[in-house]
């Protein structure tokens, strides 16, 4: 008799969950924005156009102030923090060989440069399932890894 209930009663335990995974929309710039006022930030706003918005935190590490960018990809599937590292050295340079070499180091994080010629730090997260706790950690790995890499990037 246990046996005859156990199992659909475990099928039902498993479409349920299933179904939680599957439901899980990205989330918008405003639960964004709320996300990181929830966890005690100070933003500051760098782009207030309705569908483009993109905020500012600065986290403090290892005597470095970085400031971490967040932004909505234009499809909403991606999350973007991204940290300005300064100007990228010139295209001949022998440290843009150490950046790439390090972005294997990092990954998921990874060295780039902007057209405007600025190098950047760049984490791309799925926009799913995105909750306090996960950007949080988000947010530190990329802090972490800028102020582990800062002998290559820092003038």
């Amino acid at each position: 008799m246990k046996k005859k209930l156990f199992i659909p009663l475990l099928i039902l335990l498993v479409s349920s969950f299933s179904s939680i995974a599957q439901d899980c929309p990205p989330i918008n710039q405003a639960r964004l924005r709320e996300i990181l006022v929830q966890l005690g930030f100070t933003i500051k706003d760098l782009n207030t156009t309705p569908g483009k918005e993109k905020y500012e935190v600065k986290m403090t590490l290892g005597g470095l102030d970085v400031p971490i960018s967040y932004e909505i990809s234009p499809s909403t599937n991606y999350v973007w923090l991204t940290v300005l590292l300064g100007p990228a050295p010139t295209e001949a340079s022998v440290l843009n060989s150490s950046y790439v070499k390090q972005n294997s180091k990092i990954q998921p994080c990874f060295f780039y440069v902007t057209d405007s010629g600025n190098l950047m730090m760049g984490l791309a997260v799925d926009n799913r399932g995105l909750n306090n706790a996960l950007l949080r950690r988000y947010t530190d790995f990329i802090t972490n890894k800028v102020v582990d890499t800062k002998a290559y990037w820092q003038k």
